[in-house]
């Protein structure tokens, strides 16, 4: 007899792995036909499952198009969990970097193209960016601020919130109204978003021990 917990484990491996394979199947039709063409029956066709299988874990269209929307957001904040992580210790490297991807990758995606396009097909995503537009701002800001707060370990938490708001920001507007270069649009938010860099590392360095834990001011 198999035991429950190794039952159990099993059972959300399998969900996880479905809902990938519907949210696949979601992605290849919608950024080819839009979302307005877009069927729970045809999705559920090339998902390789039952339409009735389909509704019992999205309850609804607006259901899978919310978690659509979600993943196609995480592509682009995994793309800065990656480049920060390269360059741990060099945030100015991994922001420079970091922009030059998330601009290239935001100027593809379809959530951003419906919003200033007169491609049909990414067009008709624009009712999904107006629904779920600011609960999406706000999770790349909180995402962005918390990969900030590792990177920036000498910026203050407020500090840190008004520079992931505002470079998310103009992330987005550097995509949707680009620059005549990608490399344009990322020198314009190194000039905003370098020097809180270089403020918050010599916090950092001003607020961290002096070896043997003795103040440097008292000798």
């Amino acid at each position: 007899m198999v035991p429950a917990g190794t039952r159990t484990g099993f059972g959300d491996r399998a969900r996880t792995l479905l809902r990938d394979v519907v949210m696949q199947a979601t992605v290849e039709i919608v950024r080819t036909q839009g979302w307005a063409r877009t069927r729970m029956g045809d999705i559920a066709a090339v998902a390789g499952i039952s339409k009735p299988t389909l509704y019992k874990y999205f309850g609804s269209r607006e259901e899978l198009a919310r978690e659509y929307v979600d993943r196609e957001v995480d592509q682009v904040l995994q793309t800065a969990r990656t480049v920060f992580e390269r360059y741990p210790g060099d945030p100015e490297r991994a922001l420079t970097e970091g922009l030059q991807h998330i601009v290239e990758d935001l100027s593809r995606n379809p959530l951003i193209r419906a919003v200033f396009t007169d491609d049909a097909v990414a067009a008709s995503l624009l009712p999904l960016v107006t629904t779920h537009g600011e609960r999406l701002l706000k999770h790349a800001v909180d995402e962005i601020a918390a990969i900030s707060s590792v990177a920036l370990p000498g910026a203050l938490p407020e500090d840190i919130r008004a520079y992931s708001d505002t470079l998310v920001r103009l992330m987005i507007s550097h995509a949707i109204l680009p620059s005549p270069s990608v490399e344009d649009s990322v020198d314009s938010m190194l000039r905003v978003a370098l020097p809180l860099v270089r403020a918050a590392r010599e916090n950092g360095n001003a607020a961290a021990p002096t070896p043997g834990g003795v103040d440097a001011a008292g000798g």
